[in-house]
């Protein structure tokens, strides 16, 4: 017969048992405020140059394309992934680590790349995000391609600095995590813990 633990005779101190309880309370709504609503991410790499530096930590909206119903693959009340949308996806070699990019073309539209030069159904891309390191060379593209229904194509604003659908092909639209929202803090991690801090990019909101 098993024994019923009852926490009444551990705890007998009132305060101790609501600040115990206030505590468990907490961490449920943290973790469904983590899963549906908003979560922290931190940039570790610089792919992303200049609109997300390195080291930036940003809210990412986690119901931005709609609701997922726990352990299933359903998704309540979605929308779909639009142009320049800065997105969190799990890297598609491996889904362990997760990527964020910028969607530059969306299921049904042609993308050329010739060079540096983007072109999107047709018309240049001129977008004043897209970043070229002039201390980093770049190699010559040719790539022309429609993008499948259901899939996306990423790119870094670091053009020159990023793995992105140029080497690995297509992100899954289903697989879209959320949308990349707002700064929230910002530290150089090539500085000390008492210096680097960026306040200047805190309440930033990504576009």
């Amino acid at each position: 017969m098993k024994k019923i633990i009852n926490l009444e005779r551990f705890i007998q101190n009132k305060t101790i048992r609501e600040w115990i309880e206030a505590l468990i309370f907490a961490l449920i709504v943290a973790m469904i405020f983590r899963t549906w609503l908003y979560a922290p991410y931190r940039v570790p790499t610089g792919s992303m140059i200049h609109t997300i530096e390195i080291g930036d930590h940003l809210f990412v909206n986690k119901h931005a394309y709609g609701y997922v119903v726990p352990f299933t693959d359903i998704r309540l009340f979605s929308e779909k992934v639009e142009r320049n949308d800065i997105v969190v996806f799990p890297y598609p070699k491996d889904p362990s680590i997760d990527f964020i990019k910028r969607i530059v073309a969306v299921g049904g539209d042609t993308i050329e790349i010739i060079g540096e030069s983007v072109y999107i159904n047709g018309k240049l891309e001129n977008a004043e995000y897209v970043f070229y390191d002039e201390t980093l060379m770049t190699l010559p593209e040719r790539i022309k391609i429609t993008i499948p229904e259901g899939k996306l194509w990423a790119m870094g604003d670091n053009r020159r600095n990023s793995k992105d659908s140029r080497s690995w092909g297509f992100v899954d639209e289903s697989t879209v995590e959320g949308k990349g929202v707002i700064i929230y803090w910002s530290h150089d991690p090539r500085n000390s813990l008492f210096s680097g801090y960026r306040f200047n990019r805190v309440a930033k909101f990504l576009e």
